[in-house]
């Protein structure tokens, strides 16, 4: 019964796209995405949470470790989270947020009255149930509680870095 419901569901996103590009709305159409983004499907099987379908699936170029697996073993963050958010045209996106305490002796963070440092990688999920990752940014929370958020060029250097369980450079 829940997967009759969820590829109803499916189906009247997929038919929504289609009637706006009929009408000629190009603001969905998907962009290329780099080499390092997912372009696979999700994992199928029984209706999950969308964060749940992230982190069971793998990117193209770390076939052998999940996603959730890769990011959850990652030894270098304090604080790991994930969130869920809907968005326009059947899209859901899943951002992993990680970050570790500014360090006692980093002095230019604290005068900056930076208290944590960290990444958040931006996972993006299609109603035609293909994903991969859309952003990756660099996460500086202050000590009153504002959070500063600045895009990374080089996303494969952190996705890297983090498969391979090494310090991302902040």
């Amino acid at each position: 019964m829940r997967k009759l419901l969820l590829v109803l569901v499916l189906g009247a996103f997929s038919l929504t796209d289609m009637a706006d590009a009929a009408h000629g709305d190009v603001s969905r159409s998907r962009p290329e995405a780099p080499s390092f983004h997912g372009g696979g499907k999700a994992p199928s099987g029984p209706p999950k949470g969308m964060e749940d379908v992230i982190k069971d699936a793998t990117l193209p170029a770390y076939k052998n470790i999940k996603i959730g697996e890769a990011f959850e073993r990652y030894r270098h963050f304090r604080g790991k989270s994930w969130r869920v958010t809907r968005a326009g045209a059947g899209k859901s996106y899943v951002d992993f947020t990680g970050s570790a305490p500014s360090g006692f002796f980093d002095v230019k963070a604290r005068r900056q009255g930076v208290s944590a440092k960290g990444v958040e990688v931006k996972f993006v999920i299609y109603p035609s149930g293909e994903y991969g990752v859309s952003m990756v940014s660099r996460v500086e929370v202050k000590y009153d509680g504002r959070i500063n958020r600045s895009p990374i060029a080089d996303a494969s250097s952190v996705l890297d870095a983090i498969y391979n369980n090494r310090k991302i450079d902040l």
